[in-house]
């Protein structure tokens, strides 16, 4: 999980910029709260890495009329963990024009990678994967997320908040989409590959236990065989078994552990296993009607 998360952001940061390259500058101003003072629009993010691809993504936009450059500026602040950077009114008016006209384009995967990497995160918990989008509320970003999503097809789950409105998809392959649809392909990569290592292990897992389970119910089954023998001997008509059945009595003492399968083919003439089954049923009930003084007919076949 920590390596993938190393490899998400490390990819997000690195990609180059797509044109138009305001479309993902202005999701990454989507998923921010900011206050506004004076002529300046101040914005606030936890993610360093989000501010610098910003920044980078600033200096490639086309600017038109009194935008033209100006810059993001940062801010010392005392807020620990948490970047503040202005933008002035003329710039960010533009960029909000942006994210309005965006509107009418149901699917701009641009504006959907800015946003992702301002405001979303992939958890990969022990069991499961969930990729989550936290819009701040009253931008209408949420419901333009949600749209362009059920437009291609994703399932998409839904939960408000106070501040935001959370969307997220739990499926799998579902999320490898929306990896490589914003171009996070090797994401991508890595959680198929994940996915698949889970599987296995999963798999394997399965075999041990059935293996541990099949294992312990042979060795209770001929725990409870030797004890039926024993009480058998007890009561002196082991020797008095018709053949095949004293063969059976004869071949668990000589293997007290092994399965009724591998029993069944250590006889003179191999039997299956539902023939194992049902010889020692037999067994079982001679010896029932033996401790109940019920003898009669019982034991009329002995061995010859």
């Amino acid at each position: 999980m920590e390596g993938l998360n190393h490899t998400i952001w490390d990819e997000w940061g690195a990609l180059p910029a797509s044109q138009p390259v305001k479309d993902e500058a202005a999701g990454i101003i989507d998923g921010m709260s900011y206050n506004v003072e004076g002529e300046d629009y101040l914005f606030t993010s936890p993610r360093l890495f989000v501010v610098r691809r910003l920044m980078r993504l600033w200096g490639e936009c086309e600017w038109s009329g009194p935008a033209d450059g100006e810059s993001i500026r940062l801010i010392h602040t005392q807020q620990r963990g948490r970047i503040v950077f202005s933008i002035g009114r003329r710039a960010a008016t533009e960029i909000f024009a942006v994210t309005n006209a965006m509107a009418k384009r149901t699917r701009n995967w641009n504006w959907v990678r800015g946003l992702f990497g301002s405001c979303g995160a992939l958890y990969i918990p022990r069991a499961g994967y969930y990729l989550v989008i936290r819009p701040p509320a009253g931008k209408g970003s949420a419901e333009r997320l949600q749209a362009i999503l059920k437009s291609c097809g994703f399932t998409v789950g839904v939960r408000k908040k106070m501040e935001c409105r959370e969307l997220m998809l739990r499926d799998q392959q579902q999320i490898v989409t929306f990896l490589s649809r914003i171009g996070l392909v090797k994401t991508a990569l890595d959680l198929e590959e994940t996915a698949i290592y889970r599987s296995m292990r999963s798999h394997a897992n399965k075999l041990v236990n059935c293996d541990a389970a099949n294992i312990n119910k042979s060795l209770e089954a001929a725990r409870l065989q030797m004890e039926l023998i024993r009480q058998m001997e007890d009561l002196g008509i082991v020797e008095e078994l018709p053949a095949p059945l004293f063969e059976l009595v004869m071949a668990r003492k000589k293997n007290p552990s092994i399965t009724l399968k591998e029993l069944g083919q250590t006889l003179p003439r191999p039997i299956s296993k539902s023939t194992v089954e049902y010889r020692w049923r037999k067994l079982e009930t001679m010896l029932r009607k033996q401790s109940k003084g019920d003898d009669a007919n019982v034991l009329r076949k002995g061995r010859r």
